[in-house]
């Protein structure tokens, strides 16, 4: 916290999670339909038309934030309704278009499923009310969290009879909720002396001019039609909050240290956590979300890279991942930890644990479905009939060797297992037909396809990829079986398969700055 930020009050006792309960009440017809109508996403947003955002109003001890702007600036409204608009979905449910009132139609549908229900938006809600909100957390005195929500207000004066109605018919009472008007935006709190604290502070040292906030946005690629930040502190609120109840449940046997709480445990393993922070935004008619965050110890520095690009070409969905030798070793682990049973595990599976977990996965992983889809989803009777594999990089030899222990034990078992198994060089493929098998280990290129290389970011030096095409049988069987079933919703999931084009997301890390990214392609 800033030098210049007034100590705030702590915490009225007993009003922490009752007020949160109120929060809840009170912006439940405002701006909860907003995130589930737009897709759920948790994010925050700081675009520069529109008046002040959120972070303008709150404090520098702000250690969580969600916003979320109807109104955005530039071209990301005019993107975000050309991309929607493209779902048979959104035409049928949503219908909005780029040049409607989206604060209206959003409220109202809230309105209407909500308490306040008797509330007229034209009359009550639209005089005052702005196009950007935002939820979250504050630290106050003593480094207590409290809960806040801002709400943007184009009126302050109809505001204070605007807001006050909607308060009251959620039947919330002071000892619930507080607020005050701060410039252009309410501010709420578990009560008036918090909300009024939280705003006279973001007045001295505003959360916008945080060095941390500041990075993380950049990070996470700037602006979006939704953002989220989350705070260095806030680990260790959610460890004080959370954990203690989980931590306290928890046979010791199964913590690191047993006479600590699974909170301080997970505290110290983030001890160098410096923030986080997200965007969803809409590009290129496509939607997209990015999360960047630093100081999380990363698992190894293992690419995928090599591994996915080879693949073949008409792969319709990969999960592939960069294996890190030393957190299986650590699987392990000493006695009393969470993953001490191996030995236990080890005598059940008949493997030398995890010493033939490493030789198994190898340096990379990956998880595939084939091309190669059946003429009927009906038609399925068994695994054979689903091109699914499993394709490892590494010792091919010490991954058959680990693959043979597999096989016998499940022939003691009297079982069968319905895979085949390929090895070549440096590589070892398990798949339910040896023809997918033989496919895996050859040399194909889906790094070079153009949906590939649309969807899946950076992938040179990704860690983790997952990649899906809808441009294939299986989305065409998919339609097809859904056509024939009499049933308007599978029919209306099936219409919304035929806008999309391609699927991915990845991982990577930037020395001690961790990225991840979420693209969905339409056609």
């Amino acid at each position: 916290m800033s030098e210049t930020t007034p100590v705030l009050p702590e915490p009225h006792p007993g009003t922490g999670r009752r007020g949160a309960r109120g929060l809840v009440a009170v912006v439940a017809s405002v701006i909860a339909v907003v995130l589930v109508a737009v897709g759920g996403f948790a994010a925050w947003q700081f675009f520069s038309a529109g008046g002040p955002q959120p972070a303008e109003v709150l404090p520098d001890s702000t250690f969580a934030l969600v916003t979320v702007d109807l109104d955005p600036s530039g071209g990301q409204k005019i993107e975000a309704m050309q991309t929607l608009r493209k779902f048979p979905s959104w035409k049928k449910r949503i219908g909005v278009n780029a040049d409607d009132d989206l604060v209206k139609e959003f409220v109202e549908r809230g309105l209407k499923d909500s308490p306040c229900k008797s509330l007229d938006y034209e009359q009550d809600v639209q005089p005052w009310i702005g196009s950007r909100a935002g939820f979250g957390g504050v630290l106050l005195g003593d480094d207590k969290p409290a809960p806040v929500l801002v709400l943007q207000v184009k009126d302050a004066e109809k505001a204070e009879t605007g807001f006050a109605e909607l308060t009251k018919c959620t039947e919330v009472t002071d000892d619930d909720f507080g607020w005050t008007i701060s410039g252009d935006y309410i501010v709420g709190s578990d009560s008036t002396s918090h909300a009024e604290a939280i705003a006279s502070a973001g007045k001295e040292s505003p959360l916008a001019s945080d060095a941390d906030f500041q990075k993380w946005t950049e990070e996470a690629g700037g602006p979006g039609i939704m953002n989220a930040y989350f705070g260095r502190k806030g680990v260790k609120v959610l460890a004080d909050e959370f954990a203690p109840d989980f931590g306290g449940g928890m046979s010791p046997r199964y913590l690191d240290k047993p006479d600590e709480g699974a909170g301080k445990q997970a505290t110290k393993a983030l001890k160098d956590f410096k923030g986080a922070a997200a965007g969803l935004r809409f590009a290129n008619e496509g939607i997209e979300l990015s999360i960047a965050g630093g100081g999380v110890q990363q698992a190894g520095d293992g690419k995928v890279a090599d591994h996915v690009s080879a693949l073949p070409a008409d792969t319709a969905a990969v999960l592939a991942l960069a294996v890190p030798e030393d957190a299986l070793r650590n699987l392990g682990g000493a006695k009393g930890s969470p993953f001490a049973p191996m030995e236990m595990l080890g005598a059940f599976t008949g493997l030398d644990l995890p010493q033939d977990l490493i030789d198994l996965l190898g340096s990379s992983l990956s998880v595939s479905l084939g091309a190669d889809a059946p003429a009927d989803l009906n038609g399925i009777s068994g695994p054979e009939d689903v091109p699914i594999g499993a394709l490892v990089h590494g010792d091919e030899e010490k991954a058959q060797k680990v693959l043979d222990k597999i096989m016998a034990r499940i022939g003691v078992q009297g079982s069968k297992l319905p895979v085949t198994v390929s090895t070549g060089e440096g590589k070892a493929a398990i798949a339910t037909t040896s023809a997918y098998a033989d496919q895996l280990l050859e040399d194909g290129s889906l790094g070079k396809s153009k949906n590939f290389e649309d969807v899946v970011e950076n992938a040179d030096d990704a860690q983790a990829v997952v990649y899906v095409s809808f441009e294939n049988d299986w989305v065409d069987v998919v339609r097809k079986t859904a056509a024939q079933e009499d049933d308007a919703d599978a029919k209306e999931v099936a219409d919304n398969l035929a806008v999309l084009r391609a699927l991915g997301a990845s991982a990577w890390s930037e020395g001690d700055t961790g990225h991840a990214r979420v693209r969905l392609a339409l056609k």
